[in-house]
């Protein structure tokens, strides 16, 4: 199976990146501070979703389940970087970095800073891979 990686940088603040990366079976997101990942969520898996996982560490980076999905969890693999938008904010307040994902210009997923997992509209309950949005 085709495999994906890209790295976006922030647009006002460029010791900020989000890096995606589709390894073939699942792909993630990951907001870096330089080289440092400060938060992750799942973006969507390219293999059929286990009914339960686990959690092994042989098997990372992991599937997400069944029972986390909700029914519209299926979409179409990344192939090219021109089909991610990502929409960069920082709180005046605490200075925290958030970003949301767009995938072929549907919002799909958003990390902030400290958010392990991030949040996602692809699942139907919180668990350890992202959390409902």
């Amino acid at each position: 199976m085709p495999t994906f990686t890209t790295q976006i940088p922030c647009e006002f603040d460029r010791n900020y990146f989000l890096k995606i990366e589709d390894d073939g079976r699942v792909a993630y997101a990951y907001l870096l501070e330089g080289e440092d990942t400060i938060g992750d969520v799942w973006l969507y898996n390219r293999q059929e979703a286990p009914a339960i996982s686990f959690w092994r560490t042989e098997d990372m980076p992991f599937l997400n389940p069944t029972e986390y999905l909700a029914k519209e969890a299926a979409i179409k693999p990344i192939s090219a970087e021109s089909e991610i938008r990502c929409e960069w904010t920082e709180s005046l307040d605490d200075g925290l970095i958030e970003v949301g994902i767009y995938i072929r210009d549907k919002f799909i997923a958003s990390v902030a800073s400290g958010s392990k997992p991030g949040w996602s509209v692809l699942v139907a309950k919180d668990g350890p891979l992202a959390l409902v949005y």
